[in-house]
């Protein structure tokens, strides 16, 4: 079989994916409609072995079957209608691979479609954004059928590395890589929340743009540090005609709907992810700004530095946690048999929320057996526990000076929910049942039963 893969999409994700296969020496054949951005992506290329077709038909047939065909395009409309066309192009055995942004149901929806034509399917997860995909990507991979070793061998070749090796993650079920792709863009979104949330302690404490840029990048020397927290010391201090950028920048955030789908896949399988809720809902709350005009902020917040680095830890581990604690639900519910130290391995180097603390995690994983639960081991829990005065010491600075912290206290209050022996619930159950006879479980009972409340 030909070291030859298809690509259907040549956009930024599509174009960089490319160029990194034909890096990696395997004959790159692109369709597009675009004959002007075909001829611009062979032009780059610089090892001469991309072609491009704009015509479906010319284009498979230019591919030695079995194929390999990978989708670059927009998610769900656009995916659907180009896969529909090469569904009755392709041959048995050929393989379909999505790797766009496409929503986990989808790819279980396509790759069924798949199977009832004997065409292979893969839903690959694909993070890292243009430079990622141009140089090294995660890649997160998801199907019930098999992979022949040439096409696993060139998708290892254009990933990431990490000291474990290839970031590449091979998971059961044809959406799961997808699953996995959205919960990373969930905790991404909850992460970015936290050091928005940092940056406004830090600015509500009267330090300056290159002081706020330093305390990130310190993070660097004390393994703290992500790839998150790097471009955010970076950011704080670029300046343009003499003035920061960030300085100038609408405080407005927008989103693609990832962190929605993670709320909302959340809530169908009535599993908390409240760090990931909070983060999105403060990209919402960014659009209803000064709603309250009277209100002032005080901006004598008096924040010390090495409080605030264990918050952001805290804040961070904790809302992994969460995730982690999901797709192990997931996984369960769905019989799929994750294993949570390959998704952390997946996920070491070159995805947006690479980091030390997923080394960390990662290399503590190393001395438990695959299938424990990340809330079984002691270490972590010791971690949080180190740090949890330092956490309400920031939140009950930052609500006097009346700067808003909605995921960093997220974060703290469900570890203290989650390990609290009391939960007021008992009352919410016990309303339902006066007001509208909903029934309660009594404590080592089974069943439900309607009390008398009158």
């Amino acid at each position: 079989m030909s070291e030859t893969i298809g690509i259907v999409g040549i956009g930024v994700m599509g174009k960089n994916i490319a160029l990194n296969f034909s890096d990696n020496d395997i004959n790159v054949v692109v369709f597009n409609k675009s004959k002007n951005k075909i001829s611009d992506l062979i032009h780059e290329g610089s090892k001469k072995n991309i072609s491009g077709f704009t015509n479906l038909d010319e284009f498979v047939k230019n591919i030695e079957s079995p194929r390999n065909i990978l989708l670059m395009v927009p998610s769900g409309e656009a995916t659907n209608s180009v896969a529909e066309e090469l569904l009755d192009l392709l041959d048995h055995d050929d393989i379909l691979i999505d790797g766009g942004n496409s929503f986990y149901k989808d790819s279980l929806e396509l790759g069924n479609k798949c199977k009832k034509k004997k065409i292979r399917f893969v839903g690959m997860g694909v993070s890292g954004g243009e430079t990622g995909a141009r140089h090294g990507p995660a890649l997160m991979l998801g199907t019930d059928d098999s992979i022949p070793e040439n096409l696993l061998s060139m998708i290892k070749s254009i990933s990431a590395k990490s000291n474990y090796g290839d970031c590449v993650g091979i998971y059961k079920g044809y959406g799961t890589g997808h699953f996995i792709k959205m919960l990373h863009n969930g905790i991404e979104y909850a992460e970015m929340q936290i050091l928005a949330e940092s940056y406004s302690v830090l600015k509500s404490s009267n330090l300056s743009n290159v002081e706020i840029s330093n305390f990130f990048k310190s993070l660097k020397e004390k393994n703290q540090s992500s790839y998150l927290i790097e471009i955010s010391s970076e950011i704080i201090k670029k300046k343009a005609n003499n003035e920061y950028l960030i300085d100038n920048i609408k405080p407005v955030a927008n989103n693609k709907g990832t962190g929605k789908l993670t709320v909302e896949t959340s809530l169908e399988y009535n599993f908390p992810l409240p760090s990931i809720y909070e983060a999105f809902n403060a990209r919402v709350e960014s659009h209803f700004q000064k709603i309250w005009p009277k209100v002032t902020h005080s901006k004598n917040l008096n924040i010390d530095l090495n409080k605030l680095e264990n918050t952001i830890y805290f804040a961070r581990l904790s809302t992994l946690i969460q995730g982690i604690l999901f797709i192990e639900h997931f996984s369960n519910k769905e019989s799929l048999e994750i294993q949570i130290p390959e998704v952390l391995q997946n996920w070491l180097s070159g995805c947006i929320i690479r980091s030390d603390l997923l080394k960390e995690i990662r290399e503590i994983y190393d001395e438990f057996s695959t299938n424990t639960s990340i809330v079984e081991i002691e270490e972590i829990q010791n971690q949080l526990e180190e740090k949890l005065d330092d956490i309400k010491t920031t939140i009950n600075e930052s609500v006097k000076s009346q700067v808003p912290l909605p995921v960093i206290y997220s974060s703290y209050n469900w570890y203290i929910n989650s390990s609290n022996n009391f939960n007021p619930s008992s009352l919410i159950q016990a309303q339902r049942d006066f007001f509208g006879a909903h029934m309660v479980q009594l404590l080592n009972e089974d069943e439900f039963i309607h009390l008398d409340w009158v």
